[in-house]
């Protein structure tokens, strides 16, 4: 099977690891969305978000779920679109991604039973991180 070397999300750049989950301007507009709801300056490489995730134990128990699976769930989503176009030819919008990242991150909250550990519920963390007032 013959894999295309450039980036099939942006046609801009060799396909590398980093390149395809960060620097990719597709990828990119998909995390940003995503991380500028929870940060002023997110982080633009895995090693920063892991770094992140596992120094700032004082931030809420809430925002550190909430941004792995933000992180998780595009993570996924943007590695199930690259197939996508190889395998299949078709293609998905940033935004379509995006909305897809929303739908997982919110059924798998859903999916999560009410713990007295997660004050205010996850869910409702969630819509007040993104949702505007």
């Amino acid at each position: 099977m013959s894999v295309p070397e450039v980036c099939v999300l942006c046609s801009a750049a060799p396909e590398t690891h980093h390149h395809l989950f960060f620097e990719c301007s597709f990828s990119s507009s998909v995390w940003n969305y995503f991380a500028s709801k929870v940060w002023d300056n997110p982080p633009q490489d895995i090693h920063s978000v892991a770094a992140w995730i596992n120094l700032h134990r004082s931030s809420s128990p809430q925002a550190r779920y909430i941004i792995r699976l933000m992180f998780q769930s595009s993570i996924y989503l943007i590695w199930k679109e690259r197939n996508k176009r190889i395998f299949t030819t078709q293609v998905t919008s940033a935004f379509g991604v995006r909305s897809a990242v929303d739908r997982q991150i919110r059924d798998r909250l859903l999916s999560i039973k009410p713990s007295p550990a997660f004050q205010p519920p996850l869910l409702q963390f969630f819509f007040a991180c993104t949702r505007p007032p």
